[in-house]
C-alpha cells in the first residue's frame, strides 16, 4: 500500500484517503472566513447557468493554455477575471465576457499570479482571450 503525508497535520494515511483534519478545516473556513454573499451566489441557479454557458462557449477547453501554448487541455473550472470580491466583479458576476474556462491547475496558477503586481496585465490577457473566443464562435455560427 502506498501512503502519503497530510499536508495539514502530518498524519500518514493511504493515498486516496482524506485526512480527518481537512473537513474540519473546510467547515471552519466556510463558517468563519468565506464571504456569505459570494457563497450564496455560487450555489445559485444563475451561477450554474452562467458557468455552463462559459464552458459551452469555450468548448470545455482551458482557453489560457490553448491560446498561450496551443495545447488542448480540458477545462471544468470557470474563472471570474474580475474577482467577485470587487464591486465591478460582483456587478459582472454572470457576464460572459468576465468568465473564462480553465483547468484546475491553470486556475490555481492564475489565482496565485493575481497576488502579484502583474494582476492587471493577466486580466487584460484573459479579457483578450475571451474576446477572441467570442468572436470566433460568432463567426462560426
Amino acid at each position: 500500500m502506498i501512503n502519503k503525508i497530510c499536508s495539514r497535520c502530518g498524519r500518514i494515511l493511504p493515498v486516496g484517503e482524506r485526512c480527518s483534519c481537512q473537513p474540519a478545516y473546510r467547515r471552519d473556513y466556510n463558517r468563519f472566513r468565506r464571504d456569505k454573499k459570494i457563497q450564496q451566489f455560487r450555489a445559485s441557479a444563475a451561477w450554474r447557468q452562467a458557468r455552463q454557458l462559459a464552458i459551452n462557449r469555450d468548448g470545455g477547453t482551458d482557453q489560457y493554455v490553448l491560446h498561450t501554448t496551443g495545447e488542448l487541455r480540458p477545462g471544468f473550472s470557470v474563472h471570474h477575471i474580475l474577482p467577485l470580491s470587487t464591486p465591478e466583479g460582483w456587478e459582472r458576476r454572470t457576464d460572459p465576457s468576465n468568465l473564462i474556462t480553465l483547468s484546475d491547475d491553470t486556475h490555481s496558477s492564475i489565482e496565485y499570479r493575481y497576488k502579484t503586481k502583474h494582476k492587471e496585465s493577466i486580466q487584460q490577457e484573459l479579457f483578450a482571450i475571451v474576446a477572441q473566443v467570442t468572436a470566433a464562435r460568432a463567426a462560426g455560427d
